[in-house]
Order: C-alpha cells, then sequence, then structure tokens
C-alpha cells in the first residue's frame, strides 16, 4: 500500500514561495508513526517542497491550517480525478466536515491515533467511512514519531519535534484550543525513551544542530510540575531543545534555571500585546508587562533565547499604543520579536463568535482569509485600513538589518552556558522573516480584498469548485474596491 502524508503550505505574501525554518510541522511523521509498518509511505511538507502531481499513491493524508483549506481541496480534487483515495484532518476538518465531505473521500474529525488505524482498516477492507471520530483514550496512545522519514536535505536548519503535552490549560478567547481541548501530558519516561532511542537528528552545519530538538506542544509549561520532572529527567541526556510555554512560567526564577541546565535555549511566548487594555480584551491574564524585563534578563542569564510574538488589531489597540510599539520595545532592552501578526478570529474561538454576534465580522470573508496576516473583522478602535498601516510598518521597523544588529550585540554575551551563542546566531533570520508576509506590495491585508494565489485561482475555476465562505448568513461578497467602514 502506497500512503503519501502532506502538510500543505500558501504563504502570506499570497504568492509561491518556500519558507523553510527550525521548527515544521510534524504532523507528516506523526501520521506516518500510526499507518501500516509494512506500507510505502512518503511525507511532504510543502513549506519545505512542492507536491508532485503524478505520484501513484493509493491513500493520501492532508494536513493544513485553516487558511490553506482552499489550496488542499485543489490538491485532493486533482488527485481524487486520478483514483487516489484522500483524507481530511485537522482543526479546519474538525469544524467544518460537511463542508470538507464534499472535496474529501473521509474526514478525520477526532485526534489522530484511534482514527488513522481504523480509517486505514476500512480502506483495505474497501469500507471506507466518509467520517471517523472515534475518541483518544488519553496522551498514552502517542506513537513515535517516524523520524527516520525526515528528509534534512529539504530543510538544513530543520529540528525535530516531539509532543510531551496537549492542549493548554488556559482560555484565551482568541485561541483555537479554547474550548476544545483539554491539557494533559504525557509520561515522562516515555518520551525520555522517544528522544534517547527514536529520535534522528539533523547533521548540517558541521554539528552545530546535532543534538537539538524542539518540544512541538502549544504550551509545555500547561503544568509547572510536570516540566520540572522533565526538565530532571532531560539533564543527563545533555540535549539542546527549545520549546513554547506561557509568559507566567517564565515568573519562576528558579524553573528557569532549571531549564537551563537541562539545556533549554529556546523559549517561544505569545506576550501577544504590550497593551495592557489589549491583553485583558483577550483574557489573556497571565501576561504582565511590568515582569517583562526581569523575566526577560533572568532567562538570558540561564542560557535561553526569549522569543516573543506580537499581534495588532486587538480590540484593545488603539492608533497611539501601536504608534509607540517600537518605542516599548526600545525600553525592554532585551526583547526579541520573531512573529508578527494580525489577530484573526478563527471560526471555532471565543472571539469568533464574540465578533459575528455583534456584527463585526468583514463580509466576504473565506477560509483563506484566517491566516493570522489578514484582517477579517472591525477592531472596536481602529479603522481597518490603520490596522493594515501599522502591521506593514511594524513588519519593516521589527524585521529590519538595524534591529537585527541591536538583537546579537546586546545578547551574544547575556550567558556561557554551551550552545547559547549558536541559538542566538541561527535566530537573527527569525526576526529577519518578519518582514516576509509584506514582500508582495499589492496585498490589502484586508479580507475579500485579495485574491487566491494565482494557481489556485486558475484551478478552481477550471474544476468548478469555490472558495468556503465563512461569516454569518447573508454576508456576501466583499466589493473590492471599497474599505468597510
Amino acid at each position: 500500500m502506497r500512503i503519501a502524508v502532506i502538510s500543505t503550505y500558501t504563504h502570506p505574501t499570497r504568492q509561491r514561495i518556500k519558507e523553510p525554518s527550525i521548527m515544521q510541522s510534524s504532523v507528516p511523521e506523526l501520521i506516518a508513526g500510526l499507518c501500516p509498518e509494512d506500507a510505502d509511505i512518503e511525507l511532504y511538507n510543502e513549506k519545505e517542497l512542492d507536491i508532485p502531481l503524478d505520484r501513484d499513491w493509493d491513500l493520501v493524508f492532508f494536513s493544513y491550517l485553516h487558511s490553506y483549506y482552499e489550496h488542499t481541496k485543489v490538491l485532493s480534487t486533482l488527485f481524487r480525478q486520478r483514483g487516489i483515495v484522500t483524507v481530511a484532518g485537522g482543526r479546519h476538518a474538525s469544524h467544518f466536515p460537511d463542508d470538507c465531505e464534499q472535496y474529501f473521500d473521509a474526514v478525520i474529525t477526532g485526534e489522530p491515533e484511534p482514527n488513522v488505524p481504523a480509517l486505514v482498516a476500512d480502506f483495505q477492507k474497501g469500507q471506507l467511512k466518509k467520517r471517523y471520530g472515534l475518541s483518544a483514550k488519553g496522551v498514552t496512545d502517542i506513537r513515535p514519531y517516524r523520524y527516520e522519514l525526515i528528509d534534512f536535505s529539504h530543510n538544513k536548519v530543520r529540528l525535530p519535534g516531539i509532543e510531551a503535552s496537549r492542549g493548554c490549560p488556559f482560555s484565551c478567547n482568541f485561541c483555537v484550543l479554547t474550548g476544545h481541548e483539554r491539557y494533559r501530558y504525557r509520561p515522562i519516561p516515555q518520551v525520555i525513551d522517544e528522544i534517547q532511542t527514536r529520535m534522528r537528528w539533523n547533521k548540517n552545519f558541521f554539528g552545530l544542530m546535532d543534538d537539538a530538538f524542539v518540544f512541538l506542544d502549544n504550551n509545555l509549561g500547561g503544568s509547572p510540575k510536570y516540566l520540572r520532572e522533565l526538565c530532571e529527567a532531560l539533564i543527563p541526556l545533555k540535549k539542546t531543545w527549545g520549546c513554547a510555554l506561557t509568559f507566567n512560567v517564565l515568573k519562576d526564577e528558579s524553573l528557569v534555571k532549571l531549564m537551563g541546565r537541562a539545556g533549554c535555549r529556546y523559549i517561544y511566548t505569545g506576550l501577544e500585546s504590550l497593551n495592557p487594555e489589549s491583553i485583558e480584551a483577550m483574557n489573556k491574564g497571565q501576561n504582565k508587562l511590568s515582569e517583562v524585563n526581569a523575566v526577560i534578563q533572568r532567562a538570558f542569564s540561564s542560557g535561553i533565547l526569549l522569543s516573543f510574538g506580537l499581534i495588532v488589531g486587538s480590540d484593545g489597540d488603539t492608533n497611539e499604543y501601536l504608534e509607540k510599539v517600537p518605542q516599548y520595545l526600545a525600553d525592554l532592552r532585551y526583547f526579541s520579536i520573531t512573529f508578527l501578526g494580525i489577530v484573526s478570529p478563527y471560526p471555532e474561538t471565543p472571539f469568533f463568535r464574540e465578533v459575528a454576534s455583534e456584527g463585526r465580522l468583514l463580509p466576504g470573508t473565506i477560509s483563506r482569509d484566517y491566516d493570522g496576516y489578514t484582517l477579517c473583522h472591525r477592531p472596536k478602535n481602529l479603522h481597518p485600513s490603520e490596522v493594515v498601516e501599522h502591521f506593514q510598518r511594524l513588519c519593516h521597523t521589527l524585521g529590519s538589518l538595524p534591529n537585527i544588529a541591536r538583537h546579537y550585540w546586546s545578547k551574544l554575551a547575556m550567558s556561557d552556558m554551551p550552545r547559547y551563542r549558536s541559538t542566538i546566531l541561527f535566530s537573527g533570520p527569525e526576526i529577519l522573516s518578519i518582514r516576509n508576509p509584506v514582500k508582495n506590495t499589492s496585498r490589502r491585508y484586508i479580507a475579500g480584498m485579495d485574491p487566491l494565489e494565482a494557481w489556485d485561482a486558475q484551478q478552481m475555476v477550471r474544476l468548478g469548485l469555490e472558495p468556503q465562505r465563512i461569516g454569518p448568513p447573508g454576508s456576501g461578497r466583499f466589493h473590492p474596491n471599497r474599505l468597510p467602514s
């Protein structure tokens, strides 16, 4: 049996651009680990390379985000025309299974561990169902990824990844996890064994990335007690690793120092905003800006690079605040921004329900618009055009070469921990990538005003496909030459 597992991708510029980076989707390796051992499996990550359209697979699993849906259903339709059976899975498929059933032979609406094996077994018997939504038994059922299938030649900076936990205990109103996925964590001996015996390493760059990996968890610090025990178990392995966690964990000085001793060299945390009113609007009370400076210096002195994400367009944002963001960052001497986006009311979130009930969704939005770089709603204090202007300006400012130079100059000497300086050096391109979403100068960044990628648009016309429109009933198309009031 020939199986392909494909992680699709469309660039924020809506142009055909690849963007290899250190952290990548590991869903293909996860799905492959749930397939029969005797299956011939190929993995494709479209962020790294194009998907071949002429392969003779029997079964194709698609993993995708909301904004990749139009592109993914084009690929699925092309494969189905050739007799290949296709499967959709992930958060979008779970939230819109009826729509997905039009373009895929089967839809997985639950976690992969119970559903992928059941689907493959039915496929082999010729009894494939349209929908699979079996409940997961628990994180102990998470199987080791197929690390040996990763081709590091396609992305020389990529690191292997592993899950220690799933979900998050917090309830941020814009987060796709809220109300849909409970927080739980794997037994630590199982995690350690997978790192020691299963994981395969990136041998590029003369060994600089050897023995380095990332935790793929939404929030590795969801249980500080569990994180502490995990770090104790990681110390003897002498590995280097990175993770994502919420800002509140960083306030525990002893835990941060322990993470540094355990090999942690990189932490991403979604601070989201430097504006207290915006943080309050997001229900993100675990972020306290008065503590940011002390937390940042503490982490760096422990050998850990802190990386933050910011978003614009929140309901607490104002023109005055967004104009001052660069100054706020300058006041926080060691601050590093590696992601800048536009807040998105993803359809399965409380934020979506709020803006939809208040009539603030922009008309004509389609799934492609929910990418974190396109404004899909009217903020309370800003005109949509103002959000875009601030976003573009900040992308150029924060992703500038002088900003990267300041990043290197302020941080290279802050710690003598092993691999600290190499981590700082590898982080420069990540900061530079903040400018990537605004490289297409014709983009408008407002839902309904930007066309699909040219190839996708051509294929959808040829195949008779329509974009998935998301919004209140009767929202209609958005006029391309007029900004919403």
